[in-house]
């Protein structure tokens, strides 16, 4: 006797055909519909596989942050000899959360070409942070409040602002998109304010003053100012009809000034050898981006029929003046 299995349809449906051929060549055919426990069967016997699995796995890559927004920046105008602090805000995002911004990378860093840049001068390497995390997050954005500070010397013209952050995977977002500007601002101090010749005799000549030079500082930002002088003869103290006239003095940017520009009585001269650039006061002055220029005067000699006494600017004659101009 043999025992074969075989699998077919009727009407539809599956079934398995079990068939006994006897010795006898008398066939004996069972139908049973197929199931589950018969296929698992069918299958151990056949050694047929009707199953297997698969490992699935998704990497999701990293965001990285944005910048949603900066806020606008009103002109600036610079204090005297001081500095400026320009305070704003900007809004980062990253849909992996707000937690996975790191705050400590926030950083602004402000730059115009030919000037040194403001801001974070630590930013390549994320240390001392220029902006701070404000106390309210909304959803995945965090808003930072940044400072940094212009200097009296910063040149006028637009000035870009440079926002940046990092997410905790070190990816950068970078936002130039806004500008501040810096208006100009022409200003100056000078030392000492008063300019004296302790003892002249009255024939001297080429005779440099006693507290020369007059330093002028630039405590503005405007660049390339002329110096000009305003000159006035000077009367007698004793005698007031009597004065050294403004046409016997000069004025140069080099000790003792005796080859510089002749002054002339209550007129604006210009002094040729002198300009005043706009820069830094606390350098040592004659570097040219100190900010800063020093005059000299000289006495070139003393006119005729005046007589020994003190000479000034006191009384009816006025004070002379110097000026930095464009």
């Amino acid at each position: 006797m043999y025992l074969i299995m075989m699998r077919g349809k009727i009407g539809g449906r599956s079934f398995l055909f079990l068939m006994m051929v006897l010795a006898t060549t008398s066939i004996l055919i069972i139908a049973e519909p197929v199931s589950a426990d018969w296929t698992d069967w069918f299958s151990k016997i056949t050694g047929r596989a009707t199953t297997g699995t698969s490992t699935v796995s998704i990497t999701i890559a990293n965001s990285g942050p944005t910048i949603v927004n900066v806020s606008n920046i009103d002109a600036v105008t610079l204090t005297e000899g001081l500095g400026f602090n320009v305070s704003f805000n900007f809004t980062a995002g990253d849909i992996d959360g707000s937690a996975d911004l790191d705050n400590a990378t926030a950083f602004v860093w402000v730059n115009k070409t030919g000037e040194d840049s403001r801001g974070n001068n630590s930013h390549l390497g994320y240390v001392n942070s220029s902006c701070l995390p404000l106390a309210f997050v909304q959803g995945n954005n965090i808003t930072y409040g940044c400072n940094f500070t212009f200097y009296y010397w910063d040149g006028n013209g637009d000035w870009t602002i440079n926002v940046s952050i990092a997410d905790q995977s070190g990816t950068v977002a970078q936002n130039v998109s806004t500008k501040v500007t810096v208006n100009l601002l022409t200003a100056m101090t000078m030392t000492p304010p008063t300019l004296n010749w302790s003892s002249v005799q009255l024939s001297d000549i080429d005779t440099g003053s006693s507290n020369d030079p007059i330093t002028i500082n630039n405590t503005g930002n405007d660049i390339n100012l002329s110096i000009q002088v305003t000159a006035y003869s000077l009367q007698g103290e004793t005698t007031t009809t009597e004065s050294i006239e403004a046409e016997n003095f000069t004025v140069e940017n080099t000790a003792d000034g005796c080859s510089g520009t002749a002054l002339v009585n209550a007129t604006i001269t210009n002094i040729t050898s002198a300009h005043l650039n706009n820069g830094n006061n606390t350098i040592q002055a004659g570097d040219v981006s100190s900010g800063q220029e020093e005059i000299y005067f000289c006495l070139k000699a003393i006119n005729p029929g005046i007589s020994s006494q003190a000479y000034s600017g006191a009384g009816a004659v006025a004070n002379w003046t110097i000026t930095a101009t464009t």
